[in-house]
């Protein structure tokens, strides 16, 4: 029963079931914790766990993978070093699950640590595990170690192939991400939509806009990809550096999925580079309504009224972030104590 209604999604009969059981073995434990990690209830899920008189290596696998999936990598890793501790030996779907919490960090200590982990370990180097190792290495910078990884993939997949493309566009190997979507194409593996955010990505970093407009509109047509908003993105970002201004604005302006902070933003900067004040109005006044507390973009418009000696403008900007008490966006750091790096560093990812 408790399986029937976990298969359905009905995670409140399951659990209502599996509370009245007079004895719990194992599977009916693991069952229950499948469903709260494949529907991202990670709360409900580690408050199951800490329950189960007997955690397996499954067991221990879902909550990594769940919490990396959920988008605590940091929770993801601190399982897995409980899980050594409490002695479990991992496997390949356990370190799939470490290796994806370690590229959300993006930290190149880190990618090398886990890299060296599953060497050291003997861990199976399957599809899967080598697909995981080729995008955290990409994600963190180290292109040339994801590319040597990519190429142990005896037959690599979409998956594979846009990890790659993505980690070689996000770290100025513009040119090798487009030869790997032509080598990918070649092989009659069909791309996706993330595959094209890495594709239109590292043509906006290289200037190339006719391909990108090219790629663009064969997502559009050939592949019948509907357009997300970080295609558009790309695009604006794209046009915009090039200084084609009025068609990154209609391009935002024809955005089905409605006005996004990112292509709005990125148009803005392009306005300042190019002094293009009245786009810039328009798309300021966007932002003010999308980001109301980002002062940046607040600042950003002043600037362009000030580059062209518009003081009155710019002093009238400056004075909305006091009258909208806008206060500065918090940042974010991956950065750990001291104690936790030394363990990374010196025992386990």
């Amino acid at each position: 029963m408790v399986v029937g209604y976990v298969n359905c999604g009905d995670l409140h009969s399951a659990r209502a079931v599996f509370d009245e059981m007079p004895a719990r073995n194992l599977v009916s434990w693991t069952v229950m914790l499948m469903g709260y990690t494949k529907s991202g209830l990670m709360e409900d899920a580690s408050d199951l766990f800490d329950e189960i008189p007997e955690r397996s290596l499954v067991a221990w696998t879902m909550m990594i993978t769940g919490n990396s999936q959920s988008g605590r990598p940091e929770k993801a890793l601190a399982l897995f070093r409980d899980m050594e501790k409490a002695g479990v030996e991992p496997d390949a779907a356990a370190m799939v699950g470490v290796i994806s919490a370690s590229a959300q960090i993006g930290r190149v200590e880190l990618a090398n640590c886990v890299g060296s982990y599953v060497d050291r370990k003997g861990i199976e180097r399957n599809e899967r595990v080598l697909t995981a190792l080729v995008d955290m290495h990409a994600k963190c910078g180290n292109v040339d170690q994801a590319c040597r990884l990519f190429d142990e993939i005896p037959v690599p997949d979409a998956f594979s192939y846009t990890a790659l493309i993505h980690g070689l566009a996000s770290h100025g190997h513009a040119l090798r991400a487009l030869e790997l979507f032509d080598r990918m194409r070649d092989e009659a593996i069909k791309p996706d939509p993330i595959t094209f955010v890495g594709v239109l990505t590292a043509c906006s970093h290289s200037g190339l806009v006719d391909e990108g407009l090219k790629f663009w509109r064969s997502m559009v047509h050939e592949y019948k990809i509907e357009p997300w908003p970080d295609h558009y993105a790309c695009i604006v970002d794209m046009l915009g550096r090039a200084g084609r201004l009025e068609e990154a604005h209609d391009m935002v302006k024809s955005m089905a999925t409605g006005s996004h902070a990112g292509a709005l933003g990125s148009l803005l900067a392009a306005c300042r580079t190019y002094g293009n004040v009245e786009i810039a109005e328009s798309v300021a006044q966007e932002l003010f309504v999308l980001e109301p507390e980002n002062t940046g973009n607040y600042v950003l418009l002043s600037s362009i009224y000030a580059s062209k000696e518009q003081w009155g403008d710019a002093a009238r900007v400056r004075s909305m972030i006091k009258e909208r008490r806008v206060k500065k966006l918090p940042g974010y750091s991956w950065v750990e104590d001291s104690h936790r790096e030394q363990r990374l560093q010196t025992k386990s990812p």
